[in-house]
């Protein structure tokens, strides 16, 4: 397994990040892992948070809600599929409202599957932030809330490909 993380992910693009880890298993497979309901719902989202709801539609036009608890505190996510392209590409908009808040964040995610080799497969996440909104510090602490949970997202995805 092997990790590459790079915030500002482009020149110019100083509210975005990219996490990228490979995996030993066929596109296919890590593809399948996203776009399953109930198998995305045991990886997706920061390591030790509790999964209140999560419900994924993999289609354009799909929603996409998560409720997520930890440390005592919940966050609510909604958003919309914009682009599935099946083995290769998920992208969806999210806003996040923290418990306590009533101004969300929102962040436009592009998820792309590389096919390495037969049974090889890179995942790449892009996060750009379109709107800080209650996020405590702004920008900055935010694309670095992003980096880790993604991290920790692609830790438990390789977990549960085994």
């Amino acid at each position: 397994m092997n990790e590459t993380s790079r915030q500002g992910a482009s020149d110019g693009e100083r509210n975005a990040v990219e996490i990228s880890r490979d995996y030993d298993f066929p596109r296919e497979s890590v593809f399948n892992m996203f776009t399953d309901e109930k198998k995305a719902a045991k990886f997706w989202g920061p390591a030790g948070a509790e999964k209140l709801v999560f419900k994924f539609d993999p289609r354009p036009g799909g929603g996409i809600t998560i409720h997520d608890r930890w440390d005592g505190r919940t966050a609510k996510t909604t958003g919309k599929v914009t682009e599935i392209v099946f083995p290769k590409l998920i992208a969806f908009t999210t806003a996040t409202t923290p418990e306590g808040s009533t101004v969300p964040w929102e962040a436009l995610q592009t998820l792309r599957f590389e096919e390495l080799g037969p049974k090889r497969t890179r995942v790449t996440v892009h996060v750009k932030v379109l709107v800080t909104g209650s996020f405590p510090g702004g920008v900055g602490p935010l694309l670095e809330g992003y980096q880790g949970g993604w991290g920790e997202t692609f830790d438990m995805l390789q977990r549960d490909l085994r």
